[in-house]
């Protein structure tokens, strides 16, 4: 929820008006806390309901609520830069895993710092409601597809997936009313999936996205409620493993959130599933 790592994430995506009230802010945190809304419009060069529009797009109800958050980031700083780590050939394996455990630590850290608790929550309520979940994945975004499908099922809800896009497009071809789409997207312009959420746009399906925090992608602009990961993969990723983390956190937060609305009949749904799956295994 940090307001100057939204800013600093969403920066590359922002309009020129944006970028001035971006750069104010994050050259000037103490003065924009304590400005007018009037004063700041003067100050870059913008208008007052521009600065509204800004705070709207970060996430907050209007330019009070992004100040009351800015307020408490005192320990914004360099440390929230992006933590470059890259694995080398005459690294020892002491300090390769020391690097990954950075990588990973730093991944999950601003996952949650970009985390919308009201977008997260409305995501669990439609996942709750949903008569079919439908997910959309491809290369290491479908391997938390099927992570999430496996939990989700082993609760009892009846969700679609299939690792060749193809047969789940023909899938999704057929959404009906009370079905939901999760769409996964590291990029949030994977044409395969962007395919498919346009099809569930054209049938009035809602969208949950889990993309890298891009407010301009094709995927954000589709999706109905955006969960982001940070902007934390280079050009040339190693195995896009952060972004497989970050997104890995986030249905596991929406899974979490589904099963504490019915604790007791979620008990009652996991042993069934682990009795059957032993009665096969010792046979």
């Amino acid at each position: 929820m940090s307001c100057i790592y939204k800013i600093k994430e969403g920066r590359k995506s922002f309009t020129s008006t944006e970028k001035r009230i971006a750069d104010y802010i994050l050259n000037y945190r103490l003065e924009t806390v304590e400005a007018s809304v009037q004063d700041l419009a003067e100050r870059t060069n913008t208008s007052a309901a521009a600065w509204i529009r800004f705070s709207k797009k970060l996430g907050y109800k209007g330019l009070t609520a992004l100040k009351m958050d800015l307020a408490k980031n005192d320990d914004d700083n360099e440390k929230d830069e992006l933590f470059n780590v890259l694995i080398k050939e005459n690294d020892s394996i002491d300090v390769m895993v020391r690097k990954v455990q950075q990588i990973s630590l730093h991944s999950i850290e601003q996952t949650y710092k970009l985390l919308n608790l009201n977008t997260l929550k409305n995501a669990i309520q439609l996942i709750i409601h949903a008569r079919n979940i439908y997910l959309i994945g491809i290369g290491g975004s479908g391997l938390v597809c099927t992570d999430f499908m496996h939990k989700l099922t082993r609760v009892n809800h009846n969700v679609i997936y299939h690792e060749d896009p193809h047969i789940l497009l023909a899938r999704i071809a057929h959404m009906q009313e009370n079905d939901v789409l999760v769409a996964i997207s590291y990029s949030g312009e994977t044409h395969l999936v962007n395919v498919g959420v346009e099809k569930a746009k054209e049938l009035n399906i809602p969208i949950i996205a889990i993309t890298q925090y891009n407010v301009r992608s094709t995927l954000s602009k589709l999706a109905d409620i955006n969960l982001y990961t940070p902007v934390i993969e280079k050009d040339l990723r190693l195995g896009a493993i952060s972004s497989r983390n970050a997104s890995l956190e986030l249905t596991d937060l929406i899974y979490y959130g589904v099963i504490k609305e019915n604790i007791d009949q979620a008990k009652k749904d996991l042993t069934k599933t682990r009795e059957l799956i032993h009665e096969v295994n010792n046979k």
